[in-house]
């Protein structure tokens, strides 16, 4: 029953006054409330830590391309398979093998395919969607090199960002020194996911700009 309101006549309280002692006092209710669970906040667990998007999964296959300094346009192409995985304190890490893909000189789409050893690295750490690959020294066939169509030697740096789970790109920074001298700096690589090896696309994504080439027909 509701409290009286001010006003009421005399008599009227008089036969409520029994019943004022039922009316609740709202305060002294939350006050036993809070005394009685005390016990219970005081081991209620912290909320939850904000949770961190966990790392774009890049394990698969993909086309990955080198753009050089020397000759932007004419990218040197690998299948790149990667593999992610989690270590046991939580560190993400990579494994990844490039395998060159054979290039007729001054071509971007043939003939591309394997050829030569692949370049394989291991235990490469992910952090917040990014990864360096010091590859140290690189030898690359000639029959992979589309621009000079010589052999290659270069120490090499892959400085990656993991875009998503489709793309990932980055800067490659080194010297070459075979077939000759020169800073590679400015030099730029993209990889693209394929759902088939076999089946390579005739655009190529050479930078993290998704600028991409393709022969003329």
């Amino acid at each position: 029953m509701p409290c009286p309101r001010a006003g009421a006549s005399l008599l009227g309280l008089s036969l409520l006054i029994p019943l004022l002692a039922g009316c609740p006092d709202s305060e002294a209710k939350f006050e036993e409330f809070l005394d009685n669970t005390k016990d219970d906040r005081d081991f209620m667990p912290p909320p939850p830590p904000d949770v961190m998007p966990a790392e774009a999964d890049i394990s698969g296959d993909f086309l990955l391309a080198v753009s050089t300094v020397i000759s932007p346009d004419l990218p040197l192409q690998f299948i790149a398979t990667n593999t992610l995985t989690t270590d046991e304190m939580g560190n993400t890490l990579l494994a990844a093998c490039l395998q060159p893909l054979s290039l007729m000189q001054g071509k971007v789409n043939a003939p591309r395919e394997p050829i030569g050893d692949p370049l394989c690295y291991s235990d490469i750490p992910v952090a917040d969607g990014k990864f360096d690959i010091d590859a140290g020294l690189v030898k690359v066939t000639g029959a992979a090199n589309p621009v000079t169509g010589a052999d290659i030697e270069a120490t090499l740096r892959m400085v990656a960002t993991i875009i998503d789970e489709e793309f990932f790109c980055g800067d490659i920074e080194g010297d070459l020194s075979v077939p000759f001298a020169l800073d590679l700096k400015g030099s730029t690589f993209a990889a693209v996911r394929l759902e088939d090896p076999a089946m390579l696309p005739l655009d190529v994504t050479k930078n993290c700009k998704r600028d991409s080439v393709r022969d003329k027909e």
